[in-house]
């Protein structure tokens, strides 16, 4: 089968293109730049050449500019949208007519929202923030791809812990120096996946056909912010000792830091469960064991 992965250069990507061509499947990387090895495209003009993916079994669209990358400004918010919906439609035009037997789109736990305490899974509401708005859009973007002959699956991610990238990696060396600890009051729910049973969950996703529309993938055991902090410190035999306070992170980041350091989103994959998903990673513990060496 053919898999046609578009965004292959992020976090997940990198990960997730040799993870399943070690699972057999011939995995183009549709990239932004001409050249002969990869199918590239153009936005302006728009012009694919997908080479031997011209009709790729699968399509999985991660694309989209880091969210965490700085401050959130009016322009910053826009390009992000931009990366994510413009893109999504620009594929979505292009395949509707030649259309694979299922779509993967990319979207986030941010879907839901500062929650609190609240549980919530793929039954529940959009939130009001703009990570929610953004993972709205988002979504509705790849809606029209869905027909009775392509099973569209939107993936909610929550936050990867790999130690090539992401929130781990940023954390690690003030960690490693014995500088980490709680941000604000630690009281937040976090909601992670580690990034080798991401990787397995989407091979899931691609073998369980009875899956379809969102699909949370997070470990099953959220952790507040306190417990995971003390995790990583435990792992690196350092001190948890400095806490980040909460006006510091509203100083620093502004609303990026209030919607993704301090926001409190419990998300249980309950889709996955159901469907016999088992996780390899499930704890912090064995998590951070395999990530933090």
């Amino acid at each position: 089968m053919k898999i046609l992965i578009i965004g292959s250069s992020g976090l997940i990507g990198s990960a997730l293109v040799p993870y399943l061509q070690q699972q057999g499947f011939e995995v183009g990387r549709l990239l932004r730049v001409k050249q002969k090895q990869h199918p590239y495209w153009c936005v302006d003009p728009l012009n694919f050449n997908l080479k031997e993916f011209a009709n790729p079994d699968i399509i999985i669209n991660l694309a989209g500019e880091n969210i965490a990358d700085g401050r959130w400004s009016e322009k910053r918010k826009q390009q992000l949208i931009d990366s994510r919906v413009k893109t999504t439609e620009l594929l979505v035009k292009h395949f509707k007519h030649n259309p694979p037997a299922l779509f993967i789109n990319a979207s986030a736990i941010g879907f839901y929202g500062e929650r609190g305490s609240q549980i919530v899974d793929e039954n529940s509401d959009a939130g009001n923030d703009f990570v929610s708005q953004l993972a709205q859009q988002w979504e509705d973007s790849c809606a029209d791809i869905e027909s009775t002959t392509t099973r569209l699956v939107k993936i909610r991610t929550g936050i990867v812990l790999s130690n090539k990238g992401g929130a781990l990696a940023k954390m690690l060396p003030a960690f490693k120096f014995g500088g980490g600890g709680r941000i604000g009051d630690g009281q937040q729910m976090m909601s992670w996946i580690d990034i080798n049973d991401l990787c397995h969950a989407i091979l899931f996703i691609i073998e369980q056909k009875q899956l379809s529309g969102a699909v949370n993938l997070v470990s099953p055991n959220a952790i507040d912010n306190q417990t995971f902090s003390q995790a990583l410190s435990k792992q690196l035999c350092r001190p948890c000792l400095l806490p980040l306070p909460r006006f510091m992170v509203k100083l620093l980041f502004a609303q990026m830091g209030e919607e993704l350091l301090l926001a409190s989103t419990h998300v249980k994959p309950t889709k996955l469960l159901d469907a016999g998903f088992q996780f390899e990673y499930d704890s912090i513990q064995k998590s951070l064991a395999m990530q933090v060496k």
